[in-house]
């Protein structure tokens, strides 16, 4: 590409990012993508707040490829609160844009910066976990821009750095996410500060991208008000509701929590067990304190659950040897209550025949008293543990790290709680939740269960007893 032609491309592009967006990247936006492109070209400061699935990233790539191209010696900040985020997500995101087009040579992808060909130094943008403020610091440029992802997510000592660095009329901000929290520079931006921003509010029921069948789904489970869909369909703010046991805050912000990759120290598998019928069968996997996307099976008989079990036991001891070298065992906890039963009986069994010394089976009874301070029975008790690791508040740091899962997000963010008659915290039963027209919540408890802090089984008689005293 000659100069004389890219001076053509810049003259045509410079104040229309939307004609960018279609003629040079074959990205045709939404209504919504194309106020926001405008908005970025007219505003200092733009926020956007919206339900899933909705565009966000195809969006938000387009614009730094728009911003980067246009605007000489430009400077692109991108942050999000994970690396997955940034680097496999919305960079990716860039690349797959930019292949193909004729930006393709004259700007240059690499796996976290993006810069213009032989003006690398001084003409990129760059992907920066937001970890630290300083990271955030020390850029100086007239075309600078600063994008937000997942903004909720972010602490506020980072943005307070990135606001404090935009100080050329030419700056631009961009923050853009869902509304998972009602404190914060993000939720300020469309309240408090509204006057210092424009802002956009992307409903996904109005998106025609949008998978309208999960949409659905989540409101016939979980009600057109409740939290989980607000924040994930509607972009609305979450309520603040006093009688909540676990706040839709602190699991979004689980789901955003960056995994700190380092040697496996504990594996736990939680199993909530269904036969047939609405409900699922899931078994939750913990590796350290991260719980991967879960395992749902629905209508299959025991036999098929303890299979699947042993399976994935056998798969995490061919994937990781040096924690079973070290003598490092998997846990399985199970709902032994009603159906759970036939699950021990036969994971036991076939332990022994086998020698399965590396896994332990723990059979949790559900309808067992327990002697606690706080909580009046053992399901309250068990979803009191991912509480109270995933609970941030005070500046305490999230210690455990959820699936991106909707219907778990929706399980945990429903539940209500009172207090019993004997002064303990008491979560409502899966009976009153059906009242309110809820399914049991079985991908929530197979995490409780995962979480469930377990001793070592040492003896015989361990091995095949029940949960003991809580």
């Amino acid at each position: 590409m000659n100069d004389e032609f890219w001076v053509k491309i810049v003259t045509t592009y410079f104040n229309d990012p939307v004609g960018f967006f279609e003629d040079i990247l074959n990205f045709y936006p939404d209504d919504w993508q194309q106020e926001a492109g405008k908005s970025v070209r007219d505003n200092p400061k733009t926020a956007i707040r919206s339900g899933q699935g909705v565009g966000k990233t195809a969006f938000t790539a387009c614009l730094i490829l728009w911003y980067i191209a246009m605007h000489p010696y430009a400077r692109i900040i991108a942050t999000a609160p994970t690396k997955q985020q940034l680097h496999d997500v919305l960079w990716a995101e860039i690349n797959k844009w930019l292949i193909g087009t004729i930006l393709e040579g004259k700007i240059i992808w690499k796996k976290t910066r993006v810069e213009m060909n032989g003006y690398g130094a001084v003409w990129y943008a760059t992907a920066k976990t937001a970890t630290r403020p300083e990271n955030m610091q020390g850029y100086h440029e007239q075309y600078m821009l600063f994008v937000v992802d997942e903004a909720s997510g972010v602490e506020d000592k980072i943005l307070e750095a990135i606001l404090g660095t935009l100080g050329h009329e030419d700056n631009r901000l961009l923050l853009l996410g869902n509304p998972t929290k009602t404190t914060g520079t993000f939720h300020d931006a469309f309240y408090k500060d509204k006057v210092d921003y424009h802002t956009i509010k992307v409903n996904a029921r109005n998106v025609k991208r949008t998978n309208k069948d999960n949409i659905k789904s989540l409101i016939r489970k979980y009600g057109e008000d409740s939290n989980v869909v607000r924040v994930r369909v509607d972009g609305e703010f979450p309520k603040q509701e006093d009688d909540v046991f676990i706040q839709l805050e602190f699991i979004e912000q689980s789901i955003m929590t960056e995994y700190a990759k380092r040697e496996i120290e504990s594996i736990d598998i939680g199993v909530d067990v269904a036969r047939y019928g609405d409900d699922d069968t899931v078994i939750a996997k913990k590796i350290n304190n991260k719980i991967d996307p879960l395992t749902i099976r629905r209508g299959q008989d025991l036999m098929k659950t303890s299979g699947d079990i042993l399976f994935l036991c056998t798969n995490l001891k061919e994937q990781h040897p040096n924690y079973f070298k070290q003598k490092g065992k998997i846990k399985v906890k199970i709902d032994d209550t009603g159906l759970g039963g036939g699950v021990t009986d036969r994971l036991k069994e076939v332990k022994r025949d086998k020698g399965l010394d590396w896994i332990e089976i723990h059979p949790v009874n559900m309808a067992q008293s327990i002697h606690n301070k706080f909580y009046y029975d053992i399901t309250t008790y068990l979803w009191s543990i991912v509480r109270d690791l995933i609970d941030t508040s005070d500046g305490k740091e999230c210690e455990l790290i959820l699936p991106n899962d909707d219907d778990l997000v929706g399980q945990l963010s429903c539940r209500k709680y009172t207090y019993h008659s004997s002064g303990k915290i008491k979560i409502e039963s899966k009976k009153e939740m059906k009242a309110r027209g809820l399914k049991s919540p079985d991908r929530a408890d197979a995490v409780t269960l995962a979480c469930l802090p377990v001793k070592e089984q040492t003896n015989e008689r361990q091995r095949g007893g029940r949960a003991g005293r809580i």
